[in-house]
């Protein structure tokens, strides 16, 4: 079915298994960085089997959850394929979630053990009261706030790593209460097998960790370092002046961020007029939203590289994307990927014909085993055959591109005519005067659907709505033009830089407009 290196694991084979493979091979090669912390591939083995030892002095065995709060730096990944590496189930919660929301996700998994290894985040101090955590040295990892509950079932270990959970992540949460989405040791090394071929991640090469490992975003970036032995640099926040720093100074070769990250990068090298000729960049890639046809050329003129729009979803990754040697629209999202098969199934399941508007099924490498405790939502989205329900409208032309038309809970019907935000939105964000915007829909009265964007100007731009309006009749038909043009000076970011949609639903409703 394909030609990835690497992807010939074992069928006993753990995540770690590629960790070890380099550290054999090129054991004093950097793998992880933060600030003045360096992990060599041999230090990181070491440094694995120290957490391994920590989390069971904490009361953690094998078929336990350990429940992980962290920043975006090396305590994550390290506690992780610690936990891993004792087949415990590592469950990573990012540290500026809500503190009610780590409540909820903990009683939704019920940990053994939970760590908290943030300190400036405030949500993560509270959830530390919440829990009753204790202060506990962990050496290299430092002071983390620990707490051991007792009283919840362990679940069976697998010795085939297919059936092994290795990772849960909590789906994004931008629209309702997340899931708890299982990832198994083999869909792990799978993903980052995939990902280190198209992603030309070699030995010696330098990637930036901007998304955090709570977000199936930093995961892919992650596993595919540590598979292709490059090395990986951890800032905390996205840190879009440093990032454009050490692009600038040649120090990074690969990047994958969301398409806002982009235009927040674009921005910071316009307004202080950047010189970007020192870039050494051989692979960037994007995904998560739609990428905007002007930013794509802007951002592939300055780094001189092709921009790869990528697809995937924590639970189903990867399953498309685009191919660097040819131009794109806005909603493409290119390609299966080797290992990936696509359907776009009609309302009546059966399979759409060309051109024709229906739900994007998948099954990839990084199959999800399913939410935990959670079987009727596992039914809904796993379909028979394997095929994954991404809830994604979609089109495939005659030659196998995809091409997204929005989410299926998304749509808006307004007076009996379908508008997809994502096309709106692509029109608003080709003002000059736009940095980015969203859109919703709202329900009326009437049963009816109104299409309200919010739109973020660039550069503190003076933006009316009736200059938004003209500028919309010109670009899309009647009904897609939003009745409601709200100007936002900041909108929304979750932790990889994607707008909170469902933040700026709950300001409208607030404000009874």
């Amino acid at each position: 079915m394909t030609t990835i290196p690497y992807l010939n694991f074992a069928p006993e084979a753990r995540t770690s298994d590629a960790i070890y493979r380099w550290a054999g091979e090129t054991p004093t090669a950097l793998a992880l960085i933060h600030g003045a912390q360096r992990l060599t591939y041999a230090t990181l083995v070491d440094e694995i089997s120290r957490a391994a030892d920590f989390l069971r002095r904490q009361g953690a065995q094998p078929g336990d959850r350990v429940f992980i709060v962290a920043d975006n730096d090396l305590v994550a990944p390290v506690l992780m394929l610690g936990a891993q590496a004792m087949d415990a189930w590592p469950c990573i919660v990012n540290a500026r979630v809500a503190a009610a929301e780590m409540e909820a996700l903990r009683n939704l998994v019920e940990p053994r053990v939970v760590v908290i290894a943030s300190t400036s985040s405030r949500e993560a101090i509270e959830f530390a009261g919440r829990v009753g955590a204790t202060t506990v040295d962990a050496g290299v990892l430092g002071q983390l706030s620990v707490a051991t509950i007792g009283g919840y079932t362990r679940e069976l270990v697998e010795k085939d790593a297919g059936r092994q959970t290795a990772l849960v992540l909590f789906t994004s949460g931008t629209t309702g209460l997340p899931k708890a989405v299982m990832l198994s040791h083999t869909a792990l090394l799978r993903i980052g097998a995939a990902l280190a071929d198209v992603r030309k991640v070699r030995p010696g090469g330098s990637y930036d960790g901007g998304a955090p490992l709570s977000h199936v975003m930093g995961i892919c970036t992650l596993m595919s370092v540590l598979t292709g032995g490059a090395n990986l640099t951890f800032t905390g926040r996205i840190d879009v002046p440093d990032v454009v720093r050490r692009i600038a100074n040649g120090t990074l070769t690969h990047l994958s961020f969301v398409p806002t990250v982009y235009t927040r990068m674009l921005d910071h090298i316009r307004t202080n007029g950047i010189d970007m000729s020192g870039s050494r960049l051989e692979y960037i890639s994007s995904g998560g939203a739609p990428l905007d046809p002007t930013l794509k050329a802007e951002i592939e003129r300055l780094f001189r590289v092709r921009l790869v729009n990528g697809y995937g979803m924590t639970e189903c990754c990867p399953i498309t994307r685009t191919r660097p040697d040819r131009d794109y629209d806005h909603d493409s999202i290119g390609y299966a990927e080797p290992g990936a098969e696509i359907r776009i199934v009609r309302e009546d399941g059966k399979d759409a014909v060309p051109g024709e508007i229906g739900e994007l099924w998948a099954r990839a490498l990084g199959m999800m085993q399913g939410y935990y405790r959670n079987p009727e939502a596992t039914g809904e989205a796993l379909r028979d055959g394997g095929w994954m329900a991404t809830g994604d409208l979609a089109t495939r032309a005659e030659d196998g591109e995809i091409r997204i038309v929005g989410r299926k809970k998304e749509m808006i019907i307004r007076s009996g005519f379908n508008v997809y935000p994502a096309e709106v939105e692509a029109a608003l964000n080709r003002h000059p005067g736009v940095l980015q915007s969203a859109v919703l829909g709202v329900r009326r009265p009437d049963g009816d659907e109104e299409v309200v964007a919010f739109v973020q100007p660039r550069d503190e731009a003076a933006i009316s709505e009736s200059e938004l309006k003209s500028h919309m009749r010109t670009e899309v038909a009647p009904y897609k033009v939003p009745s409601r043009l709200l100007i936002h000076s900041n909108l929304p970011l979750g932790s990889t830089g994607k707008i909170l949609k469902r933040q700026l639903l709950d300001e409208l409703l607030r404000s009874g407009s």
